[in-house]
This record gives structure tokens, C-alpha cells and sequence, in this order.
């Protein structure tokens, strides 16, 4: 990250499908602080379906499965005020997905980073990693997408070793996106807030080791994650001297806690507030 430029991006927790309700509260920032965002990040359960064929191959209990906006978006109908970049969660149409491993535009100016990938967005180089972690599957290969329909749709929404190898083969990021959250950040202070919890037993149980091991190797800036659906920061030291910020973030359906909105500034990356 070298340029000169000053600019502001937004990070979005788990969205599933409410795209409508992103667009507003980042368009409402952006009139109230009176400056345009030059992007959008996006941590994963985006759930971009476009039809029921696509809901269908989604691992989720029957009444959180819904089309959502997507839809409109995807048939140019609505468009994305800027461009958003987003990789997978733990709910997602991986049937469609995983038709584009290495990414793709699904619709204008809205991009999937794939299984693994990075982009190059003013000079800040953005990194993901989509899924979660099921140790007892990491190192085997995902169902072919022939199975779909027979396999279980939950075992396309982990990611394995060769993911994770793909990732650390990416070399450096500024920013790290993640679905789940990386291994070791909760302080001990805080670790009461996250004992039996429905994605926590307890606070050591947070997270997993591959997604630290990311942060280890590639000493982001800036590390994003969503999936517990709670606004969190946590800052990784490394052994060099540098660190990595870590943001994680709500659901869009929390409101506020879901967003984050970051300047960039030369080779400086900080959060500024929402409310300005």
C-alpha cells in the first residue's frame, strides 16, 4: 500500500440478502460525512441468490431461507452505488459459487473474490478466504457440484487445506477478509461475554487456527471477519513489530454494529466514525 491518495471504504457484516438495507445505510453515510466511498468489503453470508434454484443449495434451516434483494440487483433492475467485493460464508448458493472458484462478477459492480483470492483495489491489496472450518473434512476435496442434491449442502460450505494453501500463496495483503473469526484475539478480560454462546462455548473456542494462521502469514493491516454476528476489535501482534487490526462485525439486521468505515490515507489505514 504506497499511493498517495486519500480515500474511504466500508466494511458490511453478514448481509444475508439484505442488500437493500446495506445500500441505505451506507448511501445515508455518505450524506451525512459528505464523502463518497470508494468501495465495499464484505465478509461473507452475502447470500447473493438469484432465484429458487440458487436458495435451494443453500445450508440453512428452512426459515432463515428467503431470496432476499439480490434478485434485483443480479437482473439490473437495482444497482450497486459502488463496487462490492465479497467472498462466502457458511450460507451461501455455493451450487452458483462454485461456478467461478477463482471469482467472478455476479452482477454490475458485484464481485466474489472465489474459494481464495485477492484484488488489487487503489493500491490496497484485498485478500479472503471463503467458508468456515470442519477439521474432520480440511483435507479432503469439496463434493463435486454433480453432487449437489445428494451430498449434503452443509459440506460445500467448509473451506480445506488447498483453500488455505491458496491463501497463504497470495504472499501479503493489507486487508485479510474472513468469514469466521481467527483463533486467540478474545482478551481475558472479555472472555466472559463469550461463554456458552451458541458459536462459543467459551471464549478459547473462538474462532479457528487456519483463519490465525492467515493472519500469522500474511500480517494484514486490517483483518475483517463476520459469522457470530457481534461487533468485535482485537489487535494480533506479530514478531517483526507489525499488527494486524482486527474488526469484526454484525448482521445488517443488527444495524449499526454491521458496518465499519475505513480511510485510507498515504500508507495509513484507520477506522473513522460512523456517526460523522
Amino acid at each position: 500500500m504506497s499511493s498517495s491518495q486519500t480515500f474511504f471504504f466500508a466494511a458490511v457484516g453478514d448481509v444475508h440478502g439484505h442488500m437493500n438495507r446495506m445500500v441505505s445505510h451506507l448511501t445515508a453515510w455518505e450524506e451525512r460525512s459528505r464523502r463518497p466511498l470508494e468501495f465495499v468489503l464484505q465478509v461473507g453470508d452475502f447470500e447473493p441468490h438469484r432465484h429458487d434454484a440458487d436458495l435451494a443449495a443453500m445450508s440453512a434451516p428452512l426459515r432463515y431461507r428467503h431470496l432476499g434483494d439480490f434478485a434485483a440487483y443480479h437482473q439490473r433492475r437495482r444497482r450497486f452505488p459502488w463496487p462490492v467485493y465479497f467472498i462466502g460464508g457458511n450460507h451461501e448458493p455455493y451450487g452458483h459459487l462454485d461456478l467461478h472458484p477463482e471469482g467472478a462478477e455476479l452482477a454490475p459492480r458485484c464481485h466474489y473474490l472465489g474459494r481464495s483470492g485477492v484484488v488489487e483495489l487503489n493500491d490496497l491489496r484485498v485478500a479472503g478466504l471463503s467458508g468456515i472450518h470442519r477439521e474432520a473434512t480440511f483435507t479432503q476435496p469439496r463434493p463435486p457440484l454433480a453432487a449437489l442434491g445428494t451430498a449434503s449442502n452443509k459440506d460445500f460450505t467448509f473451506f480445506n487445506e488447498q483453500d488455505v494453501e491458496r491463501a497463504l500463496a497470495l504472499g501479503r495483503a493489507d486487508v485479510l477478509l474472513l468469514h469466521d473469526w481467527p483463533s486467540g484475539i478474545i482478551q481475558p478480560q472479555q472472555a466472559a461475554g463469550f461463554q456458552g454462546q451458541r458459536r462459543s462455548a467459551s471464549h478459547d473456542l473462538v474462532g479457528n487456527d487456519y483463519a490465525r494462521l492467515l493472519v500469522d502469514a500474511l500480517q494484514p493491516r486490517l483483518v475483517l471477519c463476520g459469522h457470530l454476528h457481534r461487533r468485535y476489535a482485537a489487535t494480533v501482534a506479530h514478531p517483526g513489530g507489525q499488527r494486524s487490526h482486527v474488526r469484526c462485525l454484525a448482521s445488517v439486521e443488527q444495524g449499526a454494529d454491521a458496518f465499519a468505515v475505513f480511510q485510507v490515507r498515504g500508507a495509513d489505514l484507520q477506522e473513522v466514525a460512523m456517526q460523522e
